[in-house]
């Protein structure tokens, strides 16, 4: 072989070397992602997510996604797994509880698909899976911690309106997972700090109509829990709000765009992107199974304080001293 032939050869080697090294060899295959949310907020978590690939190298033409907003209509996740099954997809991302339990169940039967799942409260005590360390099967993805998160919530709006004694709380009582929360979490730290509970139970739209119809007029705040069906009914819950005059505080602080004064909490996006790093492992070969579930690693306290000025009301400065961030 000449000197020349064998320098281009080199030449050639080292760039794969590099390249493999980058993993860019590894990203030539196209792959198909499928994204199964519960409603219109949670898409929020697949913005991240793709941000996050992109980060990690796997450009736009080479990541296809296929998104399927339910709508909250879980009804439609059989059929669109069996579409996605055709698909030869690679990996779902799904969106809260209620998602990954019905594609869990659906996927099943048929081709196996890589599962990555956000905005589970508590994915051991919904029985996503039976171990944060070893999740096992083909399932792994990142806790929203909105349960054991509500003490503290609760304690900053207790410290944000030290004169509130009644909050309202909507929620579906026939999720059995939120309500053991509810009952085991919630009620006694409001009971430490002072705050009676009405608990208001939403199954279907007609519910939160009839709910804000006969609301108690004596409640002065809002507090969400993590139920997909109330976040999918947040713009409701501003309305009431507005007309009583009573703040809410928050599931999700990007909900504080369109309504809410305050939120303690990860975003749907950072909740993606974050379980990008899990994803692009994933697609490079690996178990989800042998990828132990992930905690936010992002929270911030979030105030709107043009929101509590459009409702006539007054937040404690010490509130405001410790904000992340203050919408003005």
């Amino acid at each position: 072989m000449s000197k020349l032939r064998f320098f281009v050869v080199f030449l050639i080697l080292l760039v794969c070397s590099c390249a493999s090294a980058h993993g860019i060899g590894n990203n030539k295959k196209a792959v198909l992602i499928g994204v199964i949310s519960f409603d219109t907020p949670f898409l929020e978590c697949q913005r991240g997510l793709a941000d996050g690939l992109k980060q990690k190298g796997w450009a736009d033409k080479q990541v296809h996604y296929v998104i399927h907003d339910l709508k909250k209509d879980l009804s439609k996740i059989p059929a669109i797994v069996r579409e996605l099954q055709q698909q030869h997809c690679d990996l779902i991302l799904t969106t809260s509880t209620p998602v990954v339990l019905e594609v869990k169940k659906a996927i099943e039967e048929g081709e196996p698909i890589p599962i990555i799942f956000t905005m589970v409260a508590d994915s051991v005590a919904s029985k996503v899976v039976s171990s944060f360390r070893n999740p096992g099967g083909n399932i792994s993805g990142i806790n929203y911690n909105a349960f054991t998160m509500m003490p503290k919530r609760l304690s900053l709006f207790r410290e944000a309106f030290p004169d509130m004694e009644k909050v309202a709380v909507f929620y579906n009582h026939g999720e059995i997972w939120i309500d053991e929360a509810v009952q085991k979490i919630l009620l006694p730290a409001a009971e430490s700090l002072n705050f009676r509970v009405v608990s208001c139970d939403i199954r279907s739209q007609a519910d939160m109509i009839e709910a804000i119809h006969h609301f108690d007029s004596s409640v002065e705040g809002l507090f969400m829990v993590a139920d997909p069906l109330a976040i999918s009914f947040f713009e409701d819950l501003v309305d009431l709000s507005r007309k009583y005059k009573l703040p809410i505080m928050v599931l999700d602080n990007a909900l504080l765009e369109k309504g809410g004064v305050m939120g303690y909490s990860p975003s749907f996006y950072s909740i993606g992107f974050q379980a990008s790093v899990m994803a692009a492992r994933v697609l490079r070969g690996v178990s989800p199974g042998r990828l132990s579930i992930q905690n936010p690693n992002k929270i911030q306290l979030v105030v709107s304080q043009k929101e509590a000025q459009r409702l006539g009301l007054i937040l404690q400065e010490s509130i405001l001293s410790h904000a992340d961030t203050i919408l003005r």
